[in-house]
């Protein structure tokens, strides 16, 4: 188990720029900010019917936030509101539960170490949950 919450994996995806990106004309966008500590992230989608073909964002926020996005960005493809819901939870429990046996994808046990630090939950919920506003919003 990592220890460190900056350990080296985080720092790698905080870096990471695959998917940080304005789209022209997205299919879904929504934005979110993260009141405690001022993180920012904009998500747009690219959908295949119900199901996002691609996710790109842009943010300003901490490395937990940034590396947060990056690994959503990595996995989202596929997922509808539903799963992306289901997996929004499941990350949840994961960090608020030490010893959850919570069925998260293996990429996201990156964030273990944030589950002793409960006001940073926040910074890694953040981009899914701008995701899920995107998806909620039948008018975008």
């Amino acid at each position: 188990m990592k220890t460190s919450l900056y350990h080296e994996r985080i720092l790698e995806l905080a870096d990471n720029a695959e998917y940080v990106r304005i789209i022209e004309r997205p299919d879904r966008e929504a934005s979110g900010t993260n009141a405690l500590c001022g993180d920012r992230v904009s998500i747009q989608l690219e959908m295949d019917r119900d199901e996002i073909r691609r996710l790109y964002y842009q943010v300003r926020g901490c490395l937990l936030c940034r590396a947060s996005c990056a690994e959503l960005a990595r996995i989202a493809t596929g997922l509808d509101r539903t799963r992306l819901k289901v997996l929004r939870d499941a990350l949840e429990r994961f960090l608020r539960s030490p010893g959850n046996g919570s069925t998260i994808p293996p990429g996201l046990h990156v964030f273990e170490p944030v589950r002793a630090h409960r006001s940073r939950h926040r910074c890694v919920l953040l981009p899914y949950d701008a995701a899920l506003r995107a998806l909620s919003d039948p008018d975008i």
